[in-house]
């Protein structure tokens, strides 16, 4: 931000541009731990990382050979408690897997120690089954937000089953075991290397 006279948002745009002249290191420092998963958390809001053209740039370049990659999609556990929260985050997320197409991606629930049992069970129910996200929309939302969610719903129904969404918090071992396992099925080996 010194440097270029740029505010906090500026400074943050760009350090994920110039993160660009560092891959070639990235991927040096990466290889000489040799590791078997390599987790990368991009920088700051999605729109810095996924909706600029460095992103997905960044996101093809770290990696070598056959190794397998994924984005992970964070959908934040407060945000989807209601129907249009929860479609307002599928939509992101639909955009994030449009732009980083030939990565597969992985959908979390995030923070789910601040949610109860019957709260993380409705919000998977609505991401595994969206005639239920819309007869929840039809019953919680009123006016404008209620048609527009509703119509948002009848499109992900049309669309069929986005990636499954896995329940995650860094305050529980079984979060991240979940993770894990997920991972583990969607490379189909315990021995890929995962960006």
């Amino acid at each position: 931000m010194e440097e270029y006279g740029l505010g906090p948002n500026g400074g943050m745009i760009l350090a994920s541009d110039l993160m660009v002249n560092y891959l070639d290191d990235l991927k040096y420092e990466i290889d000489e731990f040799n590791p078997d998963w390599v987790l990368v958390d991009t920088a700051g809001q999605l729109e810095l990382f996924a909706f600029r053209e460095t992103g997905p740039l960044i996101a093809s370049s770290l990696g070598f050979g056959d190794i397998q990659k994924s984005v992970s999609f964070l959908f934040d556990s407060n945000f989807v408690l209601r129907p249009n929260g929860f479609i307002s985050t599928l939509l992101l997320a639909a955009s994030v897997q449009f732009r980083f197409r030939r990565i597969s991606q992985i959908n979390v629930l995030s923070k789910m120690d601040l949610l109860d049992d019957d709260q993380i069970d409705m919000i998977i129910n609505w991401s595994q089954d969206f005639k239920a996200l819309e007869e929840s929309t039809s019953e919680r939302e009123s006016g404008l937000i209620r048609e527009l969610s509703m119509d948002l719903s009848e499109v992900f129904i049309q669309m069929g089953s986005t990636a499954e969404l896995i329940p995650c918090t860094i305050k529980r071992e079984d979060g991240l075991d979940l993770l894990f396992g997920y991972l583990q099925r969607v490379f189909d080996s315990d021995k890929s290397k995962f960006y």
